[in-house]
């Protein structure tokens, strides 16, 4: 095996499906074709490269002992995926084709998301959520079903017991220590979280939290009362002013290409696609306003700066592998900046009393999706720990509603799911988040969003790019471990509570 001929292939190949996951969800290109890239570099996940990999990584010492860690993840979780990207790319197209009518006219699947969140009638939501579900379970969920049982299938042949087994050795995460601590962060915030989000429900939509769906969520998450401070012309400008005031300007970044233009089909929701690192990176939005699309702009902003300014002489397994709670954390960095009081004050000028109001809605929000991935952490590890996947219908229905105390839904139990649990990649990026931010906060102060030397200490934490762990990184800026206590702490600051 020669590795410095298989480290070329495979930054070709990553470059190569991120340029077409950047053409399909822009809206540039109908269909998926992920299989026939992994067809073209079909050696590179052959079972005997993973077992020579992962020998290397238990073999060797030191640096070379962490890239081949590295190299053996890529290749242990592509050889999975080339097996069967066939079916996930029949998912992907059978998702961007699929129509639903909603009041005599036909939307892609896709959009109606948009739709539930900005609908105001209960009735109609709970109608395209209920024809959502339809088209879920009669034409995904086969496949869904076959590719799960089918990666789960192969687990089992690499000599794991499980799926969960098989990735908690990739990402060499205890995923059940993690599970431990974020039922300690339900446990925490249960009174807290069920009186305010059942008081949120009644005065937005006039009906308790007991009984109401996670439809009704999507609506009230929309937050159309903010709506006149993020405005939908706003948000580029926004944006790039925000990192402009801390010493990054977009308009320089050549390796940054902004898609902002309108298209059928195109995701409604901001994606980066990471083609080459750190010299073309595709940052693509179709603005439509509401705090939810700064969030999400802001969000896929953090990691396309993340890439861009990744040090072009590092290795290729730091600028495109490791554990993307890196990149993540640095993209709720960015997000979280949108929910910063003294940020709306200045860069929204919003006044004292509608930026104690917004933040105490959004501390809410975010402590509903901290739940919630406590509850998918929950339901994976159930859904993953044998073969099948038949029958954990209710184990997915029963595990979110009781989190979030509001309906969820049995025939989500497949879609609803994130690849080899990406959740805890979320979780342990929320985590690195709280710690990063509390030590610019103590370095910087309050206005650290508007000081170039904050963005100076981010770009020099970007340069390094994945090399370094969470729990490394936050070692060396004086944090023991990534505590789920400061977490907890950060969230409750926000419902002004703590």
């Amino acid at each position: 095996m020669d590795l410095s001929n298989f480290r070329l292939d495979a930054e070709a190949f990553l470059g190569k499906t991120d340029k077409e996951y950047y053409l399909h969800f822009a809206g540039k290109k109908p269909d998926l074709e992920i299989d026939k890239i992994y067809k073209e570099y079909d050696y590179l996940f052959s079972f005997e490269n993973v077992e020579k990999l992962k020998t290397l990584s238990l073999d060797s010492k030191g640096e070379n002992q962490k890239k081949n860690k590295f190299l053996y993840r890529f290749c242990a979780e592509g050889y999975l995926s080339k097996k069967f990207q066939s079916i996930s790319d029949k998912i992907a197209n059978d998702e961007a084709e699929a129509k639903i009518k909603v009041g005599g006219k036909e939307y892609s699947f896709r959009y109606t998301d948009i739709l539930i969140s900005n609908e105001a009638d209960k009735k109609k939501r709970e109608e395209i959520e209920d024809k959502r579900r339809e088209t879920t379970e009669g034409i995904f969920n086969p496949n869904f079903k076959l590719y799960w049982e089918s990666l789960h299938d192969e687990a089992l042949l690499q000599g794991f017991k499980s799926y969960t087994e098989l990735f908690s050795h990739l990402k060499e995460v205890d995923f059940l220590k993690l599970e431990e601590q974020m039922d300690m962060l339900v446990e925490k915030t249960t009174d807290i979280y069920s009186y305010n989000m059942d008081k949120l429900f009644k005065e937005k939509i006039g009906i308790s939290l007991q009984g109401s769906r996670a439809s009704d969520f999507s609506y009230i998450k929309r937050a159309k009362e903010f709506d006149v401070f993020f405005k939908k012309d706003g948000l580029i400008p926004i944006f790039k002013d925000s990192m402009n005031q801390i010493g990054i300007d977009v308009d320089k970044q050549k390796n940054i290409i902004m898609d902002v233009e309108e298209r059928e089909n195109k995701s409604p929701r901001a994606f980066c696609s990471v083609v080459k690192v750190p010299s073309e990176i595709y940052l693509v939005v179709m603005p439509s306003g509401g705090q939810d699309d700064f969030q999400a702009m802001f969000h896929e902003g953090g990691h396309a700066e993340h890439f861009a300014n990744v040090s072009p002489s590092l290795d290729f397994e730091y600028k495109y592998l490791g554990d993307n709670a890196i990149t993540e954390g640095f993209a709720f960095c960015f997000e979280n900046m949108t929910t910063d009081r003294n940020w709306l004050m200045y860069m929204l000028k919003m006044d004292e009393e509608a930026a104690d109001r917004f933040t105490n809605f959004i501390g809410l929000i975010n402590l509903f999706f901290l739940r919630r991935y406590a509850g998918k952490l929950k339901y994976e590890l159930i859904l993953h720990n044998d073969k099948s996947v038949s029958k954990k219908e209710h184990n997915y229905s029963d595990i979110l509603t009781k989190n979030l105390i509001m309906q969820y839904f049995p025939e989500n139990y497949l879609k609803d799911v994130d690849e080899g649990f990406y959740c805890t990649n979320y979780i342990r990026a929320w985590m690195f988040e709280a710690h990063v931010k509390d030590y610019i906060l103590n370095k910087f102060g309050s206005l650290w969003f508007k000081n170039k030397k904050a963005g100076d200490f981010l770009k020099e934490l970007y340069s390094y790019g994945q090399k370094y762990s969470p729990e490394k990184i936050i070692n060396e800026l004086g944090y023991k471990e990534l505590d789920i206590n400061l977490l907890i702490e950060t969230t409750l600051k926000l419902l002004r509570l703590k």
